[in-house]
């Protein structure tokens, strides 16, 4: 008799399926976005992650950027015999100017040997031998941009002397994920090329890249190299600028992917959880009729069970296999837009991904048996009886006359029906409050974003062009004297170690004239004068490091082995850039060497000046906020096929609420209408 009634209960959980498609379809659609969400964000999240960690792995990525006033050999073999690191190399990285058709420079690095570490990945052509004096090898983008192919020159400037070289191979590195000078990747004017040291042999060793021992941790290996290189600058993989970017692209999706599903499912519960409750209520004559049959308790909540296991399992996989099957692979070409990625891997669905689909079923599961446990408490007699109305309630609004009076007779329906039946018309609110905050945040976080670099660019550099300056010791009075400008002003940047209890960090160091007035570093992009005698430290890094207004902090110049200490004043703000700022009063206080400006600050500037500006040696390249703000709305670009995923996810479930709510609704009175005619 068990296999019988076995296919008697099938056959009616087919039909009552099949009667009510619509309710199912919704509960199948529900738990379907709710998993595309997480496994769309997951998969694209892991995608860029796991592509340049194998990327990094397979080709010996630095784990140390050590800079020093020389890298000589001394320096070579006390890194090299510190038992946790495993390979060293020298070598010098600069940026200098080409002969190559309009303002165009690129990324030199000149090896010491061999390419062992952060080795390039030829593309076309041939890696460079130990000892070519001649040769180089060429990015990948910048070649294809500059039309430069296999054997053609390339010729780069320094100081006055032009160094041709040809073209051997074209490359991409791990070292350059990102090739940028300033904000976006711009390959027209901007790649590297790699050559051997003794091709240019005026450029001196400054740099030495290491690799530390397996199972090593990065803040430990960092802490012997700087004990026995105290005047060194360190720069491990999570403060390198392109392993920096990667690294944070990779974090944003997995901050998202534990963000926005959560919405997305809370929405989906609620939904599910009003059609289930709705359904075994309906069901409740039928579940009399099956006991009364000689039916089990065991066999009758198993077939209900179906009801809930069924749409939700088949939505919830179909959700997690179309969502890390198409979005990654969508999105792939739009997040590498800035970034140099010679492939793709494809990660297995995570566990993760997998856990989440099993908590769609998990939840439809414990819905059902919340509605079903009520109705099987009841006897037979009891459930084969329709379930009684509740008693009519005067609401509230009944109870205010004269309000209530005012209303017309089919409002008076409508506030009714919303009232008495207070679980669908809770349900409905939170799932349109939900399915809104996710349009909001989605359509609203990249504009958050845009606006908050465009204030930076627009407010708190108030300046038209800044000159980016080689270093050289000329007087920043003499830059300013011979400006064709309204205004122009110098700044001393320099990359420097700053040591707190927290640990240590590569950060940048910002010295102003006293009385400067193009940078705003007040709140809201307001001018505030930087205090003499103490330093300035953005909000954010107080915040990262835990420090306050009267800490102290220590700070290593490259090529310094003594340490200046200086307490906090001030805390200023920055959206874009990071650091601690002096003005130039403090900066000599300190006797750590001259003000030698890098950049000069020019106000409404004369173009016929700007053109001479450009050809000084002394002068590295021109920037422009203007141009700044573009880069960046570049990079901004590579996020909108995300945020419009996003939306559309949010716009479907937003969609999907209203008409879930009132079709429980038409088929609770559908089957009200059932048990009347019987």
């Amino acid at each position: 008799m068990v296999r019988p009634k076995n296919n008697m209960l099938r056959k009616k959980l087919y039909r009552d399926m099949s009667r009510a498609a619509m309710q199912f379809l919704s509960i199948i659609a529900l738990c379907a976005l709710g998993t595309f969400a997480f496994s769309a964000l997951d998969g694209t999240a892991r995608m860029i992650r796991t592509t340049p960690n194998t990327y990094y792995e397979e080709n010996n990525l630095a784990d140390f950027w050590i800079t020093l006033p020389t890298a000589d050999r001394s320096a070579l073999e006390k890194v090299a015999a510190l038992p946790d690191v495993k390979e060293v190399c020298a070598r010098a990285s600069t940026d200098l100017d080409t002969t190559l058709p309009g303002d165009v420079s690129v990324s030199v690095t000149a090896y010491d040997g061999e390419m062992t570490i952060n080795k390039p990945l030829l593309r076309e052509g041939e890696l460079l031998e130990a000892n070519d004096p001649r040769g180089c090898l060429v990015e990948e983008r910048f070649a294809q941009s500059k039309g430069l192919s296999l054997g053609d020159r390339l010729t780069v400037k320094l100081n006055g002397q032009q160094y041709p070289f040809t073209i051997r191979g074209i490359v991409v590195s791990p070292e350059y994920i990102v090739v940028t000078d300033g904000m976006a990747a711009n390959p027209d004017q901007y790649g590297f090329i790699l050559v051997n040291s003794c091709a240019i042999p005026e450029l001196p060793l400054t740099q030495i890249v290491a690799t530390m021992a397996d199972g090593m941790q990065s803040d430990a290996v960092q802490a012997e190299i700087e004990s026995v290189l105290p005047d060194a600058l360190v720069v491990d993989r999570t403060a390198h600028m392109s392993t920096a970017r990667a690294n944070n692209d990779a974090q944003m999706f997995e901050n998202m992917t534990l963000i926005f599903p959560v919405l997305a499912y809370a929405v989906a519960a609620l939904i599910v959880m009003t059609t289930l409750s709705r359904m075994i209520d309906n069901q409740r004559m039928q579940m009399g009729t099956l006991q009364a049959l000689g039916f089990s308790a065991h066999q009758i909540k198993m077939h209900y069970l179906s009801y809930a296991i069924a749409p939700s399992a088949v939505g919830a996989v179909l959700g997690t296999l179309i969502g890390h099957s198409t979005l990654p692979y969508l999105l792939w070409d739009t997040l590498i837009a800035q970034n140099e990625m010679p492939y793709r891997l494809t990660p297995p669905i995570s566990a993760f991904a997998w856990g989440m689909t099993l908590l769609s079923v998990v939840m439809s599961i414990f819905i059902l048996l919340h509605s079903y446990k009520s109705a099987a408490k009841e006897c037979t007699a009891s459930l084969l009886r329709a379930k009684p109305p509740k008693n009519g309630k005067r609401i509230l609004l009944e109870r205010i006359t004269w309000l209530w009076s005012r209303f017309s007779f089919n409002t008076k329906m409508v506030v009714r029906n919303l009232m008495r039946n207070k679980l669908r018309t809770i349900m409905m609110l939170v799932g349109l409050l939900c399915c809104t905050m996710l349009i909001i945040t989605s359509l609203g976080l990249q504009d958050s974003v845009t606006s908050l670099s465009v204030k930076y660019y627009t407010k708190s550099l108030d300046y038209d062009v800044i000159a980016n300056l080689t270093g050289t010791v000329d007087k920043a009075e003499s830059y300013e004297r011979r400006a064709d400008a309204d205004a122009a002003e110098c700044l001393m940047e320099k990359s420097v170690s700053l040591r707190t209890d927290a640990g240590t960090r590569t950060e940048r160091l910002t010295v102003l004239e006293d009385d400067q007035t193009m940078i705003h570093l007040g709140k809201d992009e307001t001018f505030v004068p930087l205090e003499t005698g103490t330093a300035a430290i953005t909000y954010k890094l107080t915040k990262t490091l835990n420090l306050h207004v009267g800490d102290t902090v220590r700070v290593y110049l490259p090529g310094d082995d003594e340490p200046f200490t200086i307490a906090i004043g001030q805390i200023v703000y920055n959206n874009v850039t990071q650091g601690i700022y002096l003005n130039r009063t403090t900066w000599e206080s300190l006797r750590k060497g001259e003000f030698v400006p890098t950049g000069l600050m020019l106000k409404n500037p004369d173009e016929t000046y700007l053109a001479q500006l450009a050809d000084m040696d002394e002068v590295d390249s021109l920037d422009y906020p203007a141009k700044l703000i573009d880069d960046m709305m570049q990079m901004l670009d590579s996020l909108s096929a995300v945020f419009t995923m996003l939306t559309c996810i949010a716009l479907a479930l937003a969609f999907l609420v209203i008409p879930v709510v009132e079709l429980v609704k038409l088929c609770q009175r559908r089957a009200a209408a059932r048990r009347a005619q019987k």
